[in-house]
Order: structure tokens, then sequence, then C-alpha cells
């Protein structure tokens, strides 16, 4: 439940929560409350905003003063006896524990998919960069065995030769750790989403688990699918140097 005392954002927990979501029940920084807008199944949610707030939990229906008992999925919203009669009617809904139970699984998927394609990533890019080093120490290996056979003139090209591939190797293996680094990120966010759906077993009522179910569903899509770039390779051509 949103804590009025607190007025701290309760998504992202790095800021104040000035705006308060009455169908989540929780509060939103300025940041979080335009994301959560912007999310097709919150994006009709309603917001009360300012700094006396006072948001208090609704485990029925202020309309009817029943109890959640239904789950319309057409509205995506809980709904009580009365409000199926004459609201949602014709609309498709099931039982409140039914549904909260299916987006559960639902959001264990995917919170489960999500690192291990993130965990597979980060295992490529790891194997990626220990391979392309291991090239990197072959080619530079092989041009000192060329150097030397050669005059301290060659001597000259053969270090400006290393130094290139090594500038090479810096920004490659930058551009790598950078990605790995944005994996890593991405997987500790997926991480922290499941914290947070472990901690939904201590929830005990059907509606706020629901939302909060929902709350964790719109942050995991919000990760951001990231790209693995083409892995770099190099080698060396030897080359045939006449006496002259």
């Amino acid at each position: 439940m949103a804590q009025a005392a607190s007025k701290t954002c309760e998504i992202c927990v790095s800021g104040p929560g000035p705006n308060y979501c009455e169908q989540c029940d929780q509060l939103f920084c300025d940041g979080c409350k335009i994301s959560h807008l912007r999310a097709k199944i919150s994006k009709n949610h309603s917001f009360l905003s300012g700094p006396n707030i006072n948001p208090e939990v609704k485990q029925y229906c202020k309309e009817h003063d029943e109890n959640f008992i239904y789950y319309c999925k057409e509205c995506n919203m809980p709904i009580c006896k009365i409000c199926v009669i004459e609201k949602h009617k014709s609309h498709d809904f099931a039982e409140i524990n039914e549904s909260t139970e299916g987006i559960k699984n639902e959001v264990k998927i995917v919170i489960d998919m999500k690192m291990r394609n993130l965990q597979s990533k980060i295992a490529v890019i790891d194997q990626g960069t220990h391979t392309y080093q291991a090239d990197v120490q072959k080619v530079i290996q092989a041009i000192k065995e060329e150097g030397r056979h050669l005059k301290e003139m060659i001597d000259k090209k053969v270090e400006g030769l290393i130094n290139t591939v090594k500038e090479k190797d810096r920004r490659n293996v930058q551009t790598l750790q950078s990605v790995g680094n944005e994996l890593k990120t991405a997987l500790d966010k997926a991480k922290e989403q499941q914290k947070f759906y472990q901690d939904t077993e201590g929830i005990k009522d059907t509606t706020k688990l629901l939302q909060k179910l929902k709350q964790i569903k719109s942050q995991i899509d919000q990760i951001e699918e990231i790209q693995i770039p083409i892995m770099p390779s190099v080698k060396y051509v030897e080359k045939t140097v006449a006496e002259g």
C-alpha cells in the first residue's frame, strides 16, 4: 500500500512521489507517472497529485461498497457482483483469484525468459571477448617473431604495427564491455523485478496482488532489448620481404 508519510516513488525508489495512482494504490515520481500512463495496461489510470495526498486502501468497489470478486478482461480491472450486471454484463470476465493466478504465472514466465535471454547474451559477450583477446595476443606474437629477424628500422615498423593492433583492441574491447555492462544493468533490473515478484507471496489481498503483478509485468516489459554487436576479428598475414 502506498504510504503517504514516505512520499517516495514506489517504482524507482530514487525520488519523491507526489503522484498517487488510484487504480494501483501507489506513489509515482513524475517520470514514472509518464511511463505508467504510456503503458497500454495502465494508460487510463487516474492520478491524485500534491504534497498532502493521503491514499487509502481500496479493497472493495467504491461505487457499490462490495468486495471485488471478478476481473473484467476487456476493461483490465477488478469488479464486484453489481458491476457485472450494470456495466460489464456482455464482457469477458473471470473470478479474480483465477485471473490473478494467471497473471502471476505470466509474470514469472516473462521474468524467467528475460533473465535467460540476458544471461545468454552476457555469456556470448564474455566468450567473444576472451576469444578475441586471445587472437589479438596471437597476432602480436606473430608480429614479434617476424620483427626479430629484421634490422632496427624494421623494428620500428613492428612497434608501430603492434601499437595499431593494441589500439584497435582497446576500442573493440571497450565497445564489447560497454554492451556487456548494458546487459548486466538490464539483468539487475530483471532481478529487481524478480525480487518484487517473490515479495508478492506475502500479499494476501487478491486485488492488491493483482495490481502489484500488473505493475511488475509493466516494468519487465520496459526493459529494453539490447542487441549484441558483430564480434570483431583480427588476423595477421605474413609478408614476404626481399633482402633489399
